[in-house]
């Protein structure tokens, strides 16, 4: 009796390890099958083209960014998703930079990024994620793998002075960082920017700088009130260019709209005329000449003028209109 009695026990204490040995194992996968299962979201898409852009920088772009989160088979999920974008070549972070491998050294482009349209909040990199505009998706029970779209918009920036070619980005990437929760309740937008949960796509920006010119303004030449012009009058005015680098310019005034012959004059409305001249220099040396194209170098032109003494026929204001015109 003693015997079996021993055996009994041997095999219920066998009993008792197996089923914990089961309990474990079950547990374990448990923990395994929750870890397989999370929740996540990825980015895709992107590619964002600036068009043409020239001195006064481009108009404002766009492009959808595809946000994509899963769905939990049996409970709603609600997700906290924050986006930034990290120019890693060329690595510039406010502007952000486009390169043209034409010319040596290799000439940038400067733009920017946007959450919106009018350009009010731009989108930072990873390292100053804690100003990243950030949104809610909710994902219901067993819907499968929904998409989301983000815009971003992006312009290059106005008054740059580059080489005329196509630019581009080499490496920028969209970065997601976003947390989620079971049920109806949205994480903060410090849960997701704090969350090891992240997904990355890259995309290429890319815009071309036109071989185009621009007149962007001629200052008035005021000679001021006078009542005889017994001495020279001297003044100066400006025209301003905007051209590519290194494009070959020329530039032209006519005669204004009162010349009498090669004479430019200023015309009151009683009829009478005042003689000027135009000059390159400030020595009034080298006068511009109707007709003649001078090749120029830079793009901020000066323009001297001088009333040589002569008698008033009439009061009145003495006015006159000069053509620029720009060759390239």
């Amino acid at each position: 009796m003693s015997i079996t009695h021993q055996f009994n026990r041997i095999k219920a204490y066998g009993l008792i390890k197996l089923l914990a040995c089961m309990s474990l194992l079950f547990l374990a996968y448990s923990i395994c099958s929750s870890s397989a299962y999370a929740e996540s979201c990825w980015v895709s898409g992107g590619n964002l083209s600036l068009g043409t852009a020239n001195i006064q920088g481009s108009m404002t772009a766009s492009t959808d960014i595809t946000v994509t989160c899963n769905s939990n088979w049996s409970q709603p999920v609600t997700y906290k998703i924050c986006m930034v974008v990290d120019s890693i070549d060329p690595a510039a972070k406010d502007p952000r930079t486009m390169i043209n491998y034409d010319n040596y050294p290799a000439s940038l482009l400067n733009y920017n990024l946007y959450y919106d349209v009018a350009r009010t909040r731009k989108i930072p990199n990873s390292d100053a994620k804690n100003t990243a505009q950030c949104q809610s998706v909710q994902v219901g029970a067993n819907t499968g793998n929904p998409s989301t779209l983000v815009k971003i918009y992006g312009q290059v920036l106005a008054g740059q002075n580059v080489p005329a070619g196509s630019y581009k980005t080499n490496s920028t990437s969209i970065k997601l960082y976003y947390a989620y929760r079971y049920g109806l309740e949205t994480p903060s937008d410090l849960e997701a920017l704090a969350s090891q949960n992240s997904s990355t796509n890259n995309i290429v920006v890319n815009s071309n700088y036109e071989n185009s010119c621009l007149i962007l303004s001629a200052s008035d030449i005021d000679f001021g009130s006078v009542e005889l012009l017994n001495n020279p009058l001297y003044r100066s005015g400006t025209i301003q260019l905007a051209c590519p680098m290194g494009t070959n310019m020329k530039v032209s005034l006519n005669n204004g709209i009162n010349p009498l012959g090669s004479q430019r004059r200023m015309k009151n409305s009683l009829g009478s005329y005042i003689h000027y001249s135009l000059y390159q220099d400030p020595s009034h040396s080298n006068t511009w000449q109707a007709g003649t194209s001078y090749s120029i170098t830079h793009q901020t032109i000066p323009v001297y003028a001088m009333v040589p003494s002569q008698s008033i026929s009439s009061i009145g204001k003495y006015s006159d209109t000069i053509t620029v015109t720009l060759t390239y």
